[in-house]
């Protein structure tokens, strides 16, 4: 674009000088007039111009981790809670890269996943200290008040979750000291608890179960082979196999009960898409139309998402949540 204008100029205006012309393309293409001086006088000397390298796109710190990553990160910084310690940012680095089943970071990375996790760094007194936000505060005491009224009710509550077992990692079999019946035994002994964890190398089983107080249930088991990269095993594990799953767990489950689950987004399949900013004028005219509501036409997109959004919690509903409800059950 640079060489053709400036072809151009050329043409029709002969006399005019290098830096003339210069001025002239930097004032019409917006662009600094160093560029266009480099420019101009590689096609002078080279006849060519080459074109500038294209930005190699690379995944993101959130692409690169999987929620058990996550969650171990999250752990690490409670830990130092459990120790009564403040866990400043180069604290948890320490402990999370010495952690062998656990990625390595540089601390701008885990700075971006400390704050992706919800931890707010805040000026508290004299000291400094990373808590969590309120609403993930209020979440947890809406939680445990809710618990505590479904077990006065006597009402089974189930709890389900997934986790990963690395096949290849570990013996057969192995020597294990039946003598060590506790962390604080071993702790007092100077012992060990036995064999460390599996690393997360090697394939990966993925496993799903459910249970209550009473035992897991039976025929609640699934497990299945990871057929992708360790890092990827979450996407193998999508809505439409954990509601597969879940369906034929149901009935396996106590009248009236209540299922415990966090919110991973293969649990939070939405039963039917609500209208966001992204979507086109007309469609969320016709989403409005579809749900009986009526407004005024010509409108703006920002207007009518102000509609879409009084009206959508009476849409925003999830695939499990309405089917458990189906057979008297709650999440």
């Amino acid at each position: 674009m640079i060489i053709n204008l400036y072809k151009t100029k050329l043409l029709q205006q002969p006399k005019l000088t290098i830096k003339e012309v210069v001025k002239i393309i930097s004032k019409e293409l917006g662009i600094g007039q160093r560029t266009a001086q480099l420019t101009i006088a590689e096609y002078k000397n080279e006849k060519t111009v080459r074109s500038p390298n294209k930005t190699k796109i690379r995944a993101t710190f959130k692409e690169k981790i999987d929620d058990f990553e996550r969650d171990a990160i999250r752990r690490k910084v409670h830990e130092f809670w459990f120790r009564k310690q403040l866990p400043t940012l180069d604290k948890i680095l320490i402990a999370v890269n010495e952690d062998p089943d656990l990625n390595t970071y540089k601390r701008s990375t885990l700075h971006l996943i400390v704050r992706d996790l919800n931890f707010v760094y805040v000026k508290r007194g004299r000291n400094s200290a990373l808590i969590e936000r309120e609403n993930i505060v209020l979440w947890r005491t809406k939680y445990i008040e809710d618990i505590r009224k479904y077990r006065s009710q006597g009402r089974t509550i189930y709890y389900l979750d997934e986790t990963w077992v690395n096949a290849g990692d570990c013996n057969e079999r192995i020597w294990q000291d039946n003598t060590v019946t506790s962390h604080r035994e071993a702790f007092v002994c100077g012992l060990s608890t036995g064999a460390p964890n599996p690393t997360a190398k090697g394939k990966r089983l993925i496993v799903v179960h459910i249970g209550s107080e009473e035992g897991f249930v039976d025929g609640g088991l699934l497990v299945f082979e990871s057929k992708k990269g360790s890092a990827d095993y979450h996407e193998e594990m999508n809505g439409d196999v954990f509601f597969g799953w879940l369906k034929g767990v149901i009935p396996l489950l106590k009248d009236n009960s209540v299922i415990v689950m966090d919110n991973a987004p293969y649990h939070s399949t939405k039963s039917e898409k609500c209208p966001t900013l992204g979507w086109k004028k007309g469609e969320i005219e016709n989403w409005l139309e579809e749900k009986g509501e009526q407004f005024e036409r010509p409108m703006n997109k920002v207007r009518l998402m102000d509609i879409v959004n009084r009206i959508k919690p009476q849409f925003n509903t999830y695939v499990v949540d309405e089917y458990v409800k189906t057979k008297n059950m709650m999440v």
